[in-house]
């Protein structure tokens, strides 16, 4: 008895086979991969000026060079840090910062040594870097906020060296800190009060600056 030869299935039906085997694989594969959280970008509110140059005082004809921050921790990239209590450290879901709060604030402080006037001229450590008569190194410590009682508000540390240029000397040290209590309990309000905090203590570095390289 002579068997009948097996026919095999059409080439093209076979690709269509495939093709749809493989489309319904990535299909399965797209739906288990999790979703990206939209992120919103904050930016600090545009400083206050506390002083203008002509009620600040006299200008001191001397140049400072503002170096590159020190930053570590939790605060180094750009999420947006809080504290919920005591002890522990969370970031605020699908928001982030422009810039990293250390560079954030190194704009501040520079808006405040312009604002202020009694410096000839204010540089960074980036790019051409004209002549300093001193360098201000600094190191943030806390830029986040922190709840108590339930209610937030804006931590701020920073720690401070006034450097002479010539020779390399320390001149002085300090460490600044401020709190500014938020209106709410959003992103936006704890945002702002970070500002009204930056603002506060970027003229406190600029007042003890000043103080500190004009004492002979």
């Amino acid at each position: 008895m002579t068997r009948a030869p097996s026919v095999s299935p059409p080439l093209h039906r076979c690709c269509r086979l495939a093709m749809a085997l493989s489309a319904a694989v990535l299909l399965s594969a797209c739906s288990i991969l999790p979703s990206q959280t939209p992120m919103d970008t904050y930016v600090l509110p545009a400083p206050v000026t506390q002083k203008t140059p002509a009620s600040a005082g006299a200008n001191t004809g001397l140049a400072l060079r503002m170096t590159r921050p020190l930053v570590d921790g939790a605060i180094a990239g750009r999420r947006i840090v809080v504290m919920p209590q005591a002890g522990r450290i969370s970031v605020y879901q699908g928001a982030v910062w422009s810039e990293p709060p250390a560079q954030l604030l190194r704009n501040r402080l520079i808006d405040a040594f312009q604002a202020d006037g009694r410096l000839s001229s204010i540089s960074t450590d980036e790019g051409v870097m004209p002549h300093a008569d001193y360098l201000l190194a600094t190191q943030l410590r806390a830029f986040h906020s922190a709840y108590e009682n339930g209610h937030p508000h804006a931590v701020i540390r920073l720690d401070a060296q006034i450097i002479r240029a010539s020779n390399n000397r320390i001149v002085a040290s300090h460490s600044f800190q401020t709190q500014q209590s938020a209106s709410g309990k959003s992103v936006p309000e704890v945002v702002q009060a970070l500002g009204k905090a930056s603002d506060r203590l970027s003229q406190d570095v600029v007042d003890w600056t000043i103080l500190q390289i004009r004492t002979p």
